[in-house]
């Protein structure tokens, strides 16, 4: 990758000026240009501690927070070349804001992608980048068991506009070759949600390019730390940086990332459609950032663990993890996901929704929520929560009944997370 040529702003990278939007035309203070740390051989791990931040611009070794709604310019002739994108800069806070641009810096790196666009929430994330991706209304081929969310956001929002959605599923390869043939858009999940199913993402970029479709990739239960869907085929990922990247279950966010041209569209979108995101949530976003590398090993670890315990506790009639020994997917698991599998789990319990109740008013540091990828292990009920908007029927051909649980396992010891589990579901 390029990198001594980066823009002089705070927003220090690994790649080259102009491919995430506007900066803060701000000369580097000498020394200032974190010099080997913006190599392309640096490792992941430390591009979130270094990735869209150089201190010595500022002075300042932590990222300040620009909390403003407008720049102020003394010449219209710099106002005017800033507002052409001939000079790097900010004008208004719906456009583009110093800290934001750091965020979609970092994350644009750790992707690899050329640049992002962040969003006021993941939901927004997938709206324009589905509009960028598929500009006029074509069929959108997704996963039987896509996330509720997006499911309702077509039913609601982008069928009636002329979308059509086709469910298939994508371990069927001819299913999936029969349904991309005239679509616009594939639209796929590393992770599903709640059943944690693994889509083999080169085998889905494969069938799609072959028909000269697009995919587009929900990361946002892997992280760029577990998957990198570009460099699988993805044309563009997205996530919900609400999730593991902020991972403090303190903000809302969403990026879109891919190429210069494709997130270019989708920040015209978002700026016209005004879902762009505030400065103090991208900056909650980068300090999160900054521990992902260290934080998902653990919830992997942890997840597995705890996955494992719960094969044999009492009441639970299936356990879903996509590494778990001798399940269906654990080879497209493996082999994707070498490095974890994240943080998510779900299990079966019998006794459905009464046994959910026990179950939560039993555990002792679990608590319910209904997002997830925080520090703390929170479970959720998907019937009431997330795939609330399906029927009963149509939740159940997913495999989400009444005794479904999700489990968003946290950073605590995963001894105390197992020890809590057994205790709950103890006769």
């Amino acid at each position: 990758m390029p990198g001594r040529n980066a823009s002089p702003s705070t927003t220090g990278s690994w790649r080259s000026n102009g491919s995430s939007g506007p900066r803060l035309a701000t000369p580097p203070a000498p020394g200032s240009a974190a010099g080997d740390a913006r190599d392309a051989r640096v490792r992941p791990g430390s591009r979130t501690v270094h990735g869209g931040y150089r201190p010595g611009v500022r002075g300042s070794l932590a990222p300040p927070i620009f909390q403003t709604s407008v720049w102020v310019y003394g010449e219209l002739e710099d106002y005017d070349a800033v507002a052409r994108g001939d000079r790097p800069g900010h004008l208004y806070g719906r456009n583009s804001n110093e800290n934001v641009a750091m965020l979609e810096t970092a994350l644009a790196e750790l992707e690899g992608a050329e640049a992002g666009v962040a969003t006021s929430s993941g939901m927004a994330a997938i709206l324009v980048a589905v509009r960028a991706l598929a500009p006029k209304p074509a069929p959108i081929v997704a996963p039987l068991d896509l996330y509720g969310g997006t499911l309702a956001l077509f039913r609601n929002e982008l069928e009636p506009a002329g979308y059509a959605l086709r469910l298939v599923d994508f371990d069927d390869q001819g299913a999936l070759r029969k349904a991309l043939v005239g679509a616009g858009l594939a639209l796929s999940e590393t992770i599903t949600n709640p059943l944690v199913r693994v889509a083999d993402l080169p085998v889905v970029t494969r069938l799609a390019a072959e028909l000269g479709v697009p995919v587009l990739v929900d990361n946002t239960f892997a992280t760029p730390i577990l998957c990198r869907p570009l460099e699988l085929g993805a044309t563009t990922v997205v996530h919900s940086v609400s999730k593991y990247i902020g991972g403090h279950s303190d903000l809302i966010a969403g990026v879109v990332l891919g190429s210069a041209a494709l997130t270019a569209d989708a920040r015209r979108r978002s700026v016209l459609l005004g879902t762009t995101l505030g400065p103090f949530e991208a900056w909650l976003a980068v300090r999160g950032l900054r521990t992902l590398a260290l934080r998902m090993p653990r919830h992997s670890a942890s997840a597995l663990q705890l996955a494992e315990s719960l094969r044999e506790a009492p009441g639970v009639n299936g356990v879903h993890y996509p590494t778990l020994s001798g399940v269906a997917q654990e080879e497209v698991s493996r082999r994707l996901l070498p490095d974890g599998a994240g943080g998510m789990l779900a299990i079966q319990l019998d006794g459905g929704r009464p046994a959910v109740q026990r179950l939560m008013e039993r555990l002792r540091m679990t608590t319910f929520a209904a997002s997830l990828g925080g520090v703390e292990t929170t479970i959720s009920h998907p019937e009431v929560t997330s795939h609330r908007a399906l029927s009963a029927a149509e939740r159940s051909a997913l495999g989400i009944g009444p005794g479904t649980v999700r489990v968003s396992v946290g950073l605590e010891e995963p001894e105390d997370i197992v020890e809590d589990f057994a205790q709950a579901l103890s006769p």
